[in-house]
Parts: C-alpha cells; sequence; structure tokens
C-alpha cells in the first residue's frame, strides 16, 4: 500500500494540534528546524507542509518573523449551521446517488486523518431545484463512521448538520472551505445531465466540530448558470 506523503503526514499532524488547540490564535509555531526534527524530515517537506496550511487558512507568515496561527474560527455571531451549509433545502431537493460504508481511498483518509483501515461514509448526491427540477450541483461527501455513529439514509435527502445537531448532539465548530472552478469532463456531464461541457464551480470543504474533531470532507460541483451564492456579512465596528 502507497504510503502517505511527508509532507502530508506532517501537515495532517500540525493542523489536528492547531484545531485541538495546543496552539491559540497568534500563537507561533515552532521554526522549520524543529519540526523537521522533530518529525525526522527535512525543511523542504516541512515548508511544503506549512505551504498547505498556509493555503488552507489556518496560518501566516510573518517575513523575518515566523509562522502563526491564524484565526479561523467562526465569530460569536454566527449561525454555525448555516455558515456550513451551501444550499437551502426549503427550495432543493436531493437525488442520491451512492450511500455506502467503505474503507476509504487514500486521498480521502488523508483529508479526514483516519487511516485506510477506518471505515468512512461514502454520499453521492445531486442537488436540484424543487420546482423545475434542474440539476445545479453533485456532492461528493466523507465522513469517518467513528466520529459519525448511525448515519440513515433519509438524512441524505436534506439537510445533514440538521441531524448531527439534534440527533447525534454534536456541536458544530467551523469549516474551511476552498473555491476553484474547472470544466466538466464526461462523467461529470452525465452525472449533471448536461448536454455539453460548461465550466463549474468547486467547493472543497472540511469541516470540524467544536473540539477540532473533522467530521466531514467534501467536495461540490455547481453549475454557476443555475446557482448563485448569496452571504450576509456584518462588521461589528
Amino acid at each position: 500500500m502507497k504510503e502517505a506523503p511527508k509532507y502530508v503526514v506532517v501537515a495532517g499532524q500540525l493542523r489536528q494540534e492547531i484545531l485541538e488547540g495546543r496552539y491559540a490564535v497568534n500563537d507561533q509555531l515552532p521554526q522549520e528546524n524543529a519540526i523537521a526534527k522533530a518529525y525526522n524530515v527535512s525543511r523542504i517537506t516541512v515548508r511544503k507542509a506549512l505551504d498547505g496550511l498556509v493555503e488552507e487558512g489556518l496560518i501566516y507568515r510573518i517575513q523575518g518573523s515566523g509562522t502563526y496561527v491564524k484565526d479561523n474560527q467562526p465569530t460569536e455571531n454566527s449561525t454555525q449551521k448555516s455558515s456550513l451549509e451551501i444550499f437551502d433545502f426549503n427550495h432543493y431537493k436531493v437525488e442520491l446517488l451512492n450511500f455506502a460504508v467503505v474503507k476509504p481511498e487514500e486521498s480521502i483518509s488523508n483529508q479526514l486523518n483516519v487511516t485506510q483501515f477506518d471505515f468512512t461514509y461514502e454520499v453521492e448526491r445531486l442537488i436540484v431545484q424543487q420546482d423545475s427540477d434542474e440539476v445545479i450541483g453533485l456532492q461528493r461527501i466523507y465522513m469517518p463512521a467513528k466520529v459519525i455513529q448511525g448515519m440513515r439514509m433519509d438524512v441524505l435527502k436534506g439537510s445533514i448538520y440538521d441531524f448531527l445537531e439534534a440527533d447525534l448532539g454534536l456541536v458544530l465548530g467551523s469549516a474551511i472551505r476552498t473555491i476553484s472552478s474547472e470544466l466538466a469532463d464526461l462523467k461529470l456531464m452525465e452525472k449533471l445531465k448536461l448536454s455539453k461541457t460548461e465550466p463549474l464551480l468547486t467547493m472543497e470543504q472540511r469541516s470540524f466540530l467544536e473540539n477540532g474533531q473533522i467530521f466531514e470532507y467534501a467536495y461540490t460541483y455547481l453549475r454557476p448558470t443555475e446557482f448563485s451564492l448569496h452571504e450576509s456579512i456584518n462588521v461589528k465596528a
């Protein structure tokens, strides 16, 4: 079995330490030499791991000073579930394509900080307009079964976060969301029921409980011609 690259392992360990609160906001991380020695890797490997955490928004660099933990937690006034949720299921419905409990591929186990022997929920679902039946997106969701226990198929037809809070009593914390774009390939065209290729908006999201435990890795494809994002932003004085 192919091992994860060393920089992915180092990044995963540092990410977990940050999210578990070992380092507070604006705390300085150890110097690259110290991290390299602790994990028995090169400084190049450490730098690549830190670069990834900078891109995720977990840490920031000050030239000539060092690397520090960024404030990535929700504010007291934020609504955690609505911040995590992309879709308003009062207006959209779900067509479930796949729900399985599997041992994850290496790329997924790295994202969830689990081993390839830990069981993971694997979900694939279409998001559809309620009034027109137009497909507006495709979601692929992965959750560690040891964290999310008792997932049901009917839950996947709407907001999963409602179930986590109301039924499982979990306290949702924060998420790291990366937005990008790509062209639909033939497989995506078929699943999204497209007659021709078109650009898609992509959202990669890692979601965490209040205690810092990652509970979800999700990748969403959106048709920007059929869906737009609306957010209300309040800036406190």
